[in-house]
């Protein structure tokens, strides 16, 4: 049966575009890494794989690639297990999301089930009943989902069994007996007759005492479980070895049709025949995780840790890899638009690069070669487009980083932390010529790191890059040995300086987060409360006058963020916003000040600390956008925005997990485009994007854009209405028929216009549809100026 729904995504795809096209206030957009598949199904053509990032889709006859994800109506795109029975696609959510995802493959409809679990781990659907495994916390259970004659809904849950089950390794399903693979054996019930939440109603199926089991199978030839060097099978007289095999670290078990056993372990696969014979394939690129036979008996597919999709040909032993293009990484910690347009972050895996169209990945190569002299570039994999993974690897070890910065001449820097002193701590590099890039680290005293005696290394730690007016790059590099260049600067001419602790008369510290600047040129320093190393957090302000070198007329003065006796005087980030007020996070919450000629600080508002209630730590950011609103940043608990009238956007719970499709309330990043009206978020879980209402105000309505055209009504779904976008703050937007009847009026008032768009639904004052036709829509504003567009409306 064909897969109607998927055909028209393969057909009328488009790309992901960076600047979301024509999207809409308060849109997401994800982009995530399909690299990592978990677990993978054959299906009518297909291979579909649960990965980081969503479902990935490998249509075999086509030879491409596609993806569904949130624009195609998932909530959680974090994916450890999937299934298909019958039309519909089941998936399970990983950790720390247990979302069960219920998709019809005909028609696009989801389907969820949501109750606050850790984790589900395995699905089995049959009909009109399904079963799910799922942990929270210590404990391990089933989940039972029925078919209400209009989807799948949720109907009881089993975790009541003979001994303490806390991980459920597989389940199956075998005519009317439901088999449960825990770490301390099989269990087994029929789930038509008897009542699962009896534990009397589960019986032991393995050996009593055998708990290593990793994977249980059941067919019409018998019952057979996998420890780690044999398979047994169940006879007769009880269980046998049925055959026998090395060890290694095993991952999945399945049987052909053919009769053959598939392991899958480690690098290999091995094949255990009908007559008895061993067979083990060529090593492949990695963990080889999951198993599937393809089109016919010579195909086979894999999915491979953290490498993708790969084809599998019996006769020839082969592999052919089938990475789709993507980014490398699972998670960001740095993120920034490029004056390309391209967007970049990084990460432990290293950077990645996205140009709107294809995917382009720089990993680190510091793990697998002995020295920058075995580099590997491979300049021809930078092209504008491509199907599949595209990666250089260079001479360097990724590790997190804070954020990256531009240079004028387009090359980024991007600093790390933690990394060993022969790793480089600083990488620049120009991603259009990756072959000539240049890392900084502790030669010739450019930057200091910390010894570790144990190990005799050296580590350097970067907390933050700042440019400052004069082009200069502002680097804090704590943990200094003796303090000397816990500030270090690169500037324009390619030199370095540095300042230390004794250099600042004290006002530094051994510890320093963030960098800022105010409008006079005073460099802001922000640092932590670290007792081990003598730091007492506040900041330190310099004025180093007309020179940056001659410290005769260095002015520094030492500022403390302590609000109570009782508070501590740690700032994680510091900015300045367009009225010079400036705006701290510590761990007492987020706090603005104003601050006088003799750099006092009082506060902005009478309010006391924002968000107090939340334990900001290290890596928690603040930003301002173009209309001066403060967005804050945490690695724990999501996003917030304070408005300039100091009031929440779009409330005062901010963005998470749970009321967005954030896929982490790890947010490690921001980045703000204002000529666009978009948020960037690197996260724990890759990359996220939310068109916002706001950005750059523009000076006309030359930048009307009127869609989607033709506009058809009603709407397939909510949220589907006609948007007028190239708006003037304060706009009104009006609707006409080409008589010059007046349909509708949109104002602020009724939420029609938000900021620089406004949103039709398609229907007349009188809240009717109004007919097929050709409309005016005009935009103006009281004061003046006015634009004029027109859309054509079909109604169904």
């Amino acid at each position: 049966m064909a897969s109607r729904f998927l055909l028209i995504i393969a057909l009328t795809g488009l790309p992901l575009q960076m600047g979301f096209g024509q999207s809409r206030i308060g849109d997401w957009r994800l982009f995530t890494s399909t690299i990592s598949p978990q677990a993978l199904v054959y299906h009518e053509g297909r291979v579909y794989m649960a990965t980081g990032g969503g479902v990935l889709i490998y249509d075999v006859q086509a030879d491409k690639f596609f993806e569904l994800g949130v624009d195609q109506g998932l909530r959680y795109t974090d994916l450890s297990t999937l299934a298909i029975s019958g039309e519909w696609l089941w998936l399970g959510g990983a950790k720390p999301r247990g979302l069960i995802q219920i998709m019809s493959l005909l028609t696009g409809e989801v389907h969820f089930v949501d109750l606050n679990l850790e984790v589900i781990d395995h699905i089995v659907a049959l009909g009109e009943r399904a079963f799910a495994a799922f942990r929270q916390g210590q404990d391990g259970g089933i989940l039972e989902l029925r078919w209400d004659g209009q989807r799948y809904s949720y109907t009881d849950n089993y975790r009541n069994f003979p001994f303490t089950v806390t991980d459920i390794r597989d389940l199956d399903v075998w005519g009317d007996s439901l088999f449960v693979t825990t770490a301390t054996g099989v269990l087994g019930s029929n789930f038509v007759r008897a009542n699962l939440k009896d534990p009397l109603s589960w019986e032991r199926m393995t050996p009593f005492g055998e708990n290593r089991i990793v994977q249980y199978h059941v067919d019409s030839t018998g019952h057979y479980y996998m420890v780690p060097n044999e398979l047994y099978r169940r006879d007769t007289s009880g269980w046998v070895i049925h055959r026998t095999y090395g060890g290694g670290d095993l991952r999945h078990l399945m049987r052909r049709e053919n009769g053959d056993f598939v392991i899958s372990y480690s690098r290999y696969l091995r094949f255990l025949t009908s007559t008895g014979s061993l067979f083990a394939s060529p090593m492949a690129a990695g963990a080889v995780l999951s198993y599937a036979d393809g089109e016919d008996d010579d195909i086979g597919y894999v999915a491979i840790k953290d490498q993708g999709l790969a084809r599998y040909h019996h006769p020839s032993r082969s592999w052919t890899p089938l990475a789709p293009n993507t980014m490398a990484g699972k998670g960001y910690s740095a993120v920034l638009k490029l004056a390309s347009g391209d967007l970049v972050a990084a990460g432990s895996r290293g950077i990645t690069r996205f140009n709107g169209t294809s995917w382009y990945n720089l990993m680190p190569g510091f793990d697998h070669f002995s020295g920058p002299d075995e580099d590997r570039i491979n300049e021809s994999a930078q092209v504008v487009e491509s199907r599949f993974f595209l990666a250089d690897t260079i001479y360097f070890r990724g590790k997190q980083s804070w954020n990256i910065l531009e240079l004028p001449s387009g090359e980024i820097l991007v600093g790390f932390k933690g990394n060993p002193h022969t790793a480089g701590s600083i990488l620049k590099v120009d991603l259009r010529a990756v072959a000539n890039y240049e890392t900084y680290d502790t030669t010739g005293g450019r930057l200091d790191g910390l010894l570790d005696a144990a190990k005799n290394f050296v580590f350097i730690t970067v907390r933050h890059l700042a440019a400052d007016a004069r082009g200069n790059i502002w680097i804090a590099n704590p943990f200094s040995p003796l303090g000397e260049r816990v500030i270090a600067v690169l500037k324009t001419d390619g030199s370095w300086s540095h300042f230390s602790v004794i250099d600042s008369r004290g006002s530094l510290n051994m510890a320093p987060t963030e960098i800022a600047f105010d409008a006079g040129g005073r460099v802001w320093m922000a640092s932590e409360v670290n007792s081990f190393w003598g730091s007492t957090g506040g900041i330190a302000v310099l004025d180093y006058g007309p020179s940056l070198d001659d410290r005769s007329d260095d002015v520094w003065t030492r500022v403390s963020a302590r609000l109570e006796a009782d508070h501590s005087n740690t700032v994680w980030s510091l900015v300045f916003d367009h009225n010079q007020v400036l705006w701290t996070v510590t761990p007492n919450g987020v706090m603005g000040y104003t601050v006088d000629a003799n750099l006092m600080l009082r506060p902005f508002t009478n309010f006391g600390p924002y968000l107090s209630e939340i334990p900001f730590v290290e890596g928690s950011k603040i930003r301002v956008d173009t209309q001066n609103n403060k967005w804050i940043t945490t690695p724990q608990h999501g996003l917030w925005v304070i408005l300039d009238n100091t009031t929440f956007w779009p409330s005062v719970d901010g963005f998470n997990t749970g009321n967005s499709p954030l896929p982490s309330d790890e947010i490690l990043d921001i980045f703000l485009d204002d000529e666009e009206g978009i948020a960037y978020l690197a996260t724990s879980k890759g990359l996220a994007a939310l068109k916002i209402p706001f950005k750059r105000t523009v000076a006309d309505y030359s930048e009307l854009v009127i869609y989607p055209s033709p506009y058809r009504i009603p709407p397939e779904k909510p949220g589907l209405e006609l948007v007028v976008a190239g708006l003037r703050q304060g706009s009104q937007v009006k609707i006409f028929t080409l008589t010059g009847r007046l349909v509708r009026e949109l104002s602020a008032n009724e939420d029609g216009v938000q900021s620089y768009q406004a949103r039709w639904d398609g229907r007349d004052s009188s809240g009717e549809w109004v007919g097929s036709g050709v409309y005016l829509i005009a935009a103006f504003r009281e004061t003046g100026g006015a634009g004029v567009g027109k859309v054509a409306v079909i109604r169904r």
